[in-house]
């Protein structure tokens, strides 16, 4: 099966495509002295970008982006910022030894998208929105680091600076696309963004674990609209850009939600990796929030293969999941005979997954390559697993990189295969 959205371009046309939608959706690096800086063609080599996950964005045959998978790479981006954002804070409150190094992942994405622009602004431009970004992580670090020590007045002050750059960065995009982006939509966007992170390191600090999940949720729901405002803004303002958005709005919807799932499913599996092999005592919070995504993967399906097909896929996945708990912690116990145990019935639960999706729908997901498909996660989340418990911090942050494209790719593969074979539903 070919991956979706990747029929016959290469890797380079995906990281152009990638610079682009980086390029468009940035703030800009307007600075309160600063000239607005004008958006120019970009050349025809590919720009330095770092975002190369094939799935991320397309092209038609005249050389124009795919309208979805565009919002899917925009998505994307500002996935992995949350992401980040909440292994630093759960490393800060922890006293985590890997904190520093998360910080540095986090940081380096704004030079990613520093990066990216320059091809459309410019090196000046690019190094400054690279150095406007790294002040919105580095006061939010800041604020964390205040909050902890139970400095008030700290806090106050970093809040003031944080909501301040937040404006900043609303005005920027307002003035680069003003027709689309409002400026007090854009400060009520960033100001959302902003409360509700602050709310999630609130909960963690105080050490409500319910309130800190449910935080974070309200935070992926609330940048995927971010990045979809910013996404659906970059399209209306260079439509000669863009294709002719082929999807139906069912499968954009089916398309969405499925990556939305997929994406808990990793980052929560992370999260809850770094609750067990630490210690933390949120590991039973995580794991119930982790076993619910595999209820809401099951819900998913049953409109389109019935109850009961749903039900067995959220019990073989909630298997997986439960597994999972016994191979990390036979791992973390240094205990072989059950870690070689756990992981048979690991990789054996996996075979039924695969023989279960399958079975509904053979045409489109043949049983070797969702096997293949299904090995490749369990390979990557135990890569990421054991370079956790070897402290090897750079190996673990690299490994979870590669889980969040692999797990992409592998919603692709589902919605493709479900909008073939139920293309009456998706017209």
């Amino acid at each position: 099966m070919k991956p979706f959205r990747t029929k016959t371009f290469t890797l380079v046309t995906g990281i152009m495509i990638a610079a682009q939608l980086l390029a468009a959706c940035a703030p800009s690096t307007q600075s309160p002295t600063q000239v607005p800086v004008q958006p120019t063609q970009p050349p025809e080599a590919a720009p330095t970008a770092t975002m190369t996950h094939e799935a991320a964005a397309t092209e038609n045959p005249a050389g124009k982006i795919d309208p979805l998978a565009f919002k899917q790479a925009v998505r994307k981006l500002w996935e992995d910022h949350i992401t980040w954002t909440r292994v630093y804070i759960i490393n800060v409150a922890a006293d985590m030894p890997e904190a520093d190094v998360t910080a540095e992942r986090l940081l380096q994405n704004q030079v990613d998208i520093g990066n990216a622009i320059k091809p459309f602004y410019g090196n000046e431009a690019g190094e400054g929105l690279t150095a406007l970004l790294k002040d919105h992580i580095l006061i939010a670090a800041d604020l964390l680091a205040a909050a902890k020590a139970g400095d008030n007045p700290k806090v106050e002050e970093a809040n003031t600076r944080w909501q301040d750059n937040a404006n900043q960065i609303a005005g920027l995009l307002s003035g680069a696309n003003p027709d689309h982006w409002p400026q007090a939509e854009m400060e009520a966007m960033m100001k959302s963004h902003l409360d509700l992170t602050l709310q999630e390191a609130t909960a963690r600090l105080n050490g409500d674990w319910a309130a800190d999940i449910a935080a974070y949720d309200q935070v992926h729901e609330d940048i995927l609209k971010m990045a979809d405002m910013l996404a659906d803004g970059i399209v209306a303002q260079f439509p000669d850009q863009f294709a002719s958005e082929q999807a139906s709005q069912a499968q954009a919807d089916l398309t969405l939600a499925m990556d939305k799932l997929w994406e808990d499913h990793v980052s929560w599996t992370r999260f809850y990796i770094l609750s067990a092999t630490s210690d933390l005592p949120d590991a039973d919070a995580t794991a119930e929030r982790l076993l619910q995504n595999q209820v809401d993967i099951g819900n998913a399906v049953k409109p389109v293969y019935g109850d009961e097909a749903g039900e067995q896929l959220t019990l073989l996945l909630k298997e997986h999941i439960l597994i999972a708990v016994d191979l990390v912690t036979a791992a973390k116990a240094g205990d072989n005979a059950k870690l070689e145990d756990a992981n048979a019935r690991w990789q054996d639960n996996a075979n039924q997954i695969a023989a279960l999706l399958s079975g509904a729908n053979p045409d489109n997901w043949p049983q070797a390559e969702m096997e293949a498909m299904l090995k490749s996660h369990l390979d990557l989340t135990l890569e990421e697993a054991t370079a956790r418990l070897n402290g090897d911090w750079a190996a673990d942050i690299a490994a979870y990189d590669q889980v969040h494209t692999q797990i992409l790719e592998m919603s692709g593969m589902l919605t493709e295969g479900i909008v073939a074979q139920f293309p009456d539903k998706f017209q």
